[in-house]
């Protein structure tokens, strides 16, 4: 973000302080508050615990997840896709649809992205693919209740909390925008000093929880942030034993956030085909981890039945069987689905042999293919189709 005259300064910390009561405003330190009496910690018996009961609209998504007043992070390597999984995540919760296979919550939030990374460009890109199937009723529902930093000529993009200007335009953001739902993305850009430094990590999460708990108290915050890379550290999502060591950087943020969603890539030849993992879950149970699947057509994420955990690691470490599935199961499955002068769709024998075998799916298309060498299968008149060769598969 440019610098900008004192007048805007003023205004922006202006904006901000009418939020706070006269009371709050006093309790502000000075350089005299060492002489003042300090106020007693919030104590509670355990009948006040027990009567207490969390607003009917505190969760957001599956089971604690993401909640109001809390924070959220969404890790995983660059170029998986997270911010555009994270405004899916904001359209569905708008729209009351489930995401990912888990459910959404509560009425319609406001859900505002601070993500200098994102272009003009980039935003209109998505945003046209995923709102262009909906209703003009819930276009009209998204429109009141997204929100997008929009990176302008005007903005040069700085979110760095190092700068008092940038937090006092982040704190004016939030007391004019009032949302329901912050997203930072990425952290790193936000980052104090070292994000491998403990100290600065905390630090820059304190500054970022007290301008969000200053201006938007209610507000549930999703922090988007990379992980380590390397086969070893992306075998590592969902896993009980190595949870706090997927995020890059310091182990702050894992312990400072309520949740921590993981993600990976499913398949190293198919950056469509995903891993979401929950590698915290505070307040609530941790979700099963599951495979998930970008359709580029439809721009939508949709869950993997065969999917398969125990496979996936084994593939990332080196140690699955490339060949789990032989080639008269390749020539089955079309030869149970062919209609004549009908052609079978890959996607169509793919599913049922990975249900059945635990197959990945470059090695059903390479049986698939090789199957079509030897021609007990061709190919279809479509790309990507299939239908039963000259030469007969002895059964």
């Amino acid at each position: 973000m440019k610098l900008l005259p004192q007048e805007l300064l003023d205004q922006a910390n202006a904006e901000v302080l009418p939020e706070l009561s006269e009371d709050e405003i006093a309790a502000f330190p000075t350089e005299d508050d060492a002489s003042k009496p300090a106020a007693p910690l919030t104590v509670w018996p355990p009948s006040k615990f027990l009567a207490w009961q969390p607003p009917a609209d505190a969760c957001l998504l599956g089971d604690g997840l993401i909640e109001r007043s809390e924070f959220t992070s969404l890790v995983g390597i660059g170029g998986l896709g997270k911010s555009r999984l994270s405004l899916q995540l904001a359209i569905a919760q708008i729209l009351s649809r489930d995401w990912c296979g888990l459910p959404t919550h509560g009425a319609p939030a406001t859900w505002l992205f601070i993500s200098p990374e994102n272009g003009i460009s980039r935003w209109k890109t998505d945003l046209t693919a995923m709102l262009r199937d909906l209703s003009e009723a819930e276009r009209a529902t998204v429109e009141k209740h997204l929100r997008l930093f929009a990176m302008t000529p005007e903005e040069d993009g700085d979110v760095c909390l190092s700068d008092p200007l940038v937090r006092a335009r982040l704190a004016a953001t939030l007391a004019a925008e009032k949302p329901d739902v912050v997203v930072f993305d990425p952290l790193a850009d936000m980052v104090d000093g070292d994000e491998s430094k403990t100290a600065d990590m905390i630090a820059t999460l304190r500054r970022l929880r007290s301008i969000v708990r200053t201006n938007a108290p209610a507000a549930a915050v999703l922090v988007i942030h990379h992980s380590r890379t390397g086969a070893a550290n992306i075998a590592q999502a969902g896993s009980n034993f190595d949870a706090g060591n997927f995020a890059r950087g310091a182990k702050a943020l894992f312990s400072r956030v309520r949740c921590e969603l993981q993600l990976a890539p499913a398949d190293k030849d198919d950056s469509n085909r995903l891993v979401l993992a929950c590698g915290k879950a505070s307040n609530g149970p941790r979700f099963a981890t599951r495979g998930i699947v970008f359709d580029p057509e439809a721009f939508t994420y949709s869950v993997d039945s065969a999917f398969s955990l125990d496979a996936w690691r084994d593939d990332v470490s080196g140690k699955r069987r490339e060949v789990s599935v032989s080639i008269a199961d390749a020539v089955e499955t079309v030869r149970n689905v062919y209609q004549v002068g009908e052609d079978v769709a890959t996607i169509t024998i793919v599913k049922p042999l990975r249900e059945q075998t635990g197959a990945c799916e470059r090695t059903i298309r390479r049986q698939l293919n090789a199957a079509a060498s030897k021609g007990y299968l061709k190919h279809g008149s479509k790309k990507g189709t299939w239908r039963l060769g000259s030469k007969p598969l002895k059964r």
